[in-house]
């Protein structure tokens, strides 16, 4: 992995771990809390393409 991929994947899992931290904390809906855990796969799922379309630019260039 480039340095760009380390940190992009380090600041996703930092970004989502203070999320679901946040939504964890009492006096928090379900709908909120479903909200997070929805808010999170989309945000593993646009790192995944990235990384993705990263890959086959590199590779076409």
């Amino acid at each position: 992995m480039t340095s760009v991929e380390i940190t992009g994947t380090v600041l996703l899992v930092f970004a989502a771990v203070m999320l679901i931290a946040k939504v964890r904390r009492p006096g928090k809906t379900d709908q909120e809390r479903k909200e997070a855990r929805t808010t999170v796969a989309m945000l593993f799922a646009f790192w995944f393409g990235a990384i993705v379309l990263g890959k086959v630019v590199l590779w076409t260039s």
